[in-house]
């Protein structure tokens, strides 16, 4: 049985129409939702509502898709759901923007329906892992009290300060980690980029919404970031120190800084995890940083075309060729290699696109795929990128033909520590 529409009234009240069923868009048409594509609401999941657009639903008595933009003589808007990290989205919400000159922020906005006392979305679970599942980041009181204590025992870092904003402020998951002494924690060293994403989380130019995270605006040294590492990897529960996160950006233009603070880490502890997200500007960079003590690095690309990386990431001075060989020197130079793939309904599931990563992942420089989703209005991302004639395949489908013509990469979504590198689950 097919979801119900959900929609909202302006003041973000969500309800059920009476008759019309939920309708979903793939990236390229309006179409009806596959039953196995739906799953229950994750808890701890998020609905939004879409201003500035209209929703459509389907009429099964016309057997027609419907515009909607009033009910009962009042203004209504789609929903959408933020599900919980570790869940990939498989469709987004059946919207027509009507305000064209409004840009939703920088969410993953995903297609939701009702069903039986139920919200329904479109998503699949692709990591069984569940680190940044909100009723984890509860105890804010204890969040609050371990951050004070630490500005105090380290009052000249900056980098602890600027890292307790980020926990406090904006509610960086892993900026709290480090504050609750587990997991994932956060290393930003890179006030600059060398791309312009459409999406960046920190810092736009005049395109896109507001940024959701402040960049950090200075280049800590490397004895800073040591100290920050240092206190995690020794007390931490399954510790990872991540350079390259979403306040900063790109670490691999910090080599100095990043090669030193390694040396310094690991001259220290041996325990824990080094890993790196970057974008692969600085292939050779592998090379110096595996050698140094980086245990893993995690390579973020859109699409295995060249006109399509360009027209989200907007690199300058670098290629996609480029991105692709790092992953292949690092592979050769022992690091455990990721490959974060944003994925988008429409684009990453055509065809070509879909042919290109088997093609890529079959030369065996990765070992693990983050299928992550790509947090961007819709239409301003399909606006941006080239015209294709290739059908989308579905996400799933896109899931079944990776897991059977690349076996040995591992899919997911959550950044591993060195001791699950190569477990399957």
């Amino acid at each position: 049985m097919i979801p119900q529409l959900v929609l909202s009234n302006d003041k973000g009240d969500v309800f059920v129409h009476p008759t019309l069923k939920m309708a979903v868009f793939n990236g390229r048409d309006f179409i009806l939702p596959c039953l196995n594509a739906l799953i229950p609401f994750p808890k701890g999941s998020s609905l939004f509502f879409m201003p500035g657009h209209g929703a459509l639903g389907f009429n099964q008595s016309t057997k027609s898709f419907v515009s909607l933009a009033r009910f009962e003589g009042k203004p209504v808007f789609p929903v959408a759901a933020f599900v919980i990290p570790g869940f990939t989205r498989i469709h987004l919400p059946a919207a027509k923007k009507i305000d064209l000159k409004l840009t939703l922020p920088l969410w993953p906005y995903t297609a939701v329906g009702w069903k039986k006392g139920n919200f329904y979305v479109s998503a699949y679970r692709i990591d069984l892992t569940r680190r940044q599942n909100p009723s984890h980041y509860t105890e804010i009181k204890l969040l609050k009290k371990n951050t004070a204590y630490i500005l105090k025992e380290f009052p000249k870092n900056r980098l602890f300060k600027h890292l307790s904003f980020c926990a406090l402020t904006y509610n960086c998951r892993n900026a709290q980690n480090l504050f609750l002494g587990r997991w994932e924690a956060p290393l930003p060293v890179s006030p600059h980029c060398n791309a312009s994403c459409l999406g960046c989380l920190s810092r736009q130019e005049t395109d896109c919404a507001l940024a959701s995270h402040e960049r950090i605006s200075f280049v800590p040294t490397p004895h800073e970031v040591a100290e920050v590492a240092v206190l995690h990897l020794k007390n931490a529960d399954k510790p990872i120190v991540s350079f390259g996160q979403g306040c900063e950006g790109e670490p691999l233009l910090q080599l100095s800084v990043l090669k030193e603070s390694i040396e310094i880490i690991r001259m220290k502890t041996q325990r824990g995890t080094i890993h790196l997200n970057t974008n692969g500007s600085h292939p050779e960079h592998m090379r110096v940083l595996a050698r140094a003590g980086l245990n893993s690095v995690r390579i973020s690309v859109n699409s295995f075309k060249e006109e399509h990386y360009r027209a989200y990431f907007r690199p300058r001075g670098y290629s996609l060729p480029d991105v692709l060989r790092a992953a292949v020197i690092a592979k050769k130079s022992g690091l455990f290699v990721s490959l974060n793939l944003l994925i988008f309904p429409g684009l990453t599931d055509r065809r070509d696109e879909v042919a290109r990563l088997v093609g890529f992942l079959r030369k065996g420089c990765v070992d693990f795929l983050q299928m992550r989703n790509l947090c961007i209005d819709q239409d301003l991302l399909l606006s941006a990128m080239p015209v294709s004639t290739h059908e989308p395949l579905g996400i799933l489908e896109m899931i079944r033909l990776v897991k059977k013509e690349c076996p040995d990469v591992r899919l997911g979504y959550f950044n591993r520590s060195k001791e699950a590198f190569y477990k399957k689950a």
